[in-house]
């Protein structure tokens, strides 16, 4: 599956630019419980053909409920402040999701169509497993010390037999 880099270089899509907006997400939305307006997310399931891809953060730009109103005949943006807030009845929340590496304008999308996760789960589950990997990092450091206790040689010399 490809993946286009929609961004022309300059300004605005250039790599120092993304990688600030990567680090100001991760400042707004690391510590938070709820996802609001202006957070980064990060989405489970793809959607290609609107450039959502899975495991991909995002800028969410904002959040809305939408109806149609019988009495005007027309349709109602009501925004939201977070993704927990309620919605009237009748109504579908929608999300507009932007990245400057997937997208020139942003998309619009409803949370369950891409399985929103916040930062914050993502850092969660990302600590669950490095714990595992810190484990065996300390039982490896650990056959070092011992090694070179005994013998002064270091772990390679073990290995080739010196």
């Amino acid at each position: 599956m490809s993946r286009e880099n929609n961004h022309d270089g300059g300004e605005d899509g250039s790599d120092k630019d993304i990688l600030g907006r990567a680090i100001r997400g991760f400042q707004s939305s690391a510590f938070k419980e709820t996802i609001e307006a202006g957070d980064t997310v990060v989405c489970k399931q793809e959607v290609p053909s609107l450039g959502i891809y899975e495991n991909a953060s995002y800028e969410l730009k904002s959040i809305y409920a939408q109806y149609f109103d019988k009495e005007t005949q027309s349709i109602i943006k009501e925004p939201l402040d977070s993704l927990d807030d309620r919605i009237p009845p009748g109504s579908e929340k929608y999300i507009i999701l932007f990245s400057p590496s997937y997208h020139k304008e942003p998309v619009i999308v409803s949370p369950e169509e891409v399985g929103l996760s916040s930062v914050r789960n993502e850092l969660g589950s990302a600590a669950l497993l490095a714990v595992p990997g810190f484990f065996w990092v300390f039982v490896a450091s650990s056959f070092y010390n011992i090694y070179h206790e005994r013998t002064g040689g270091s772990f390679l010399d073990a290995f080739l037999g010196r």
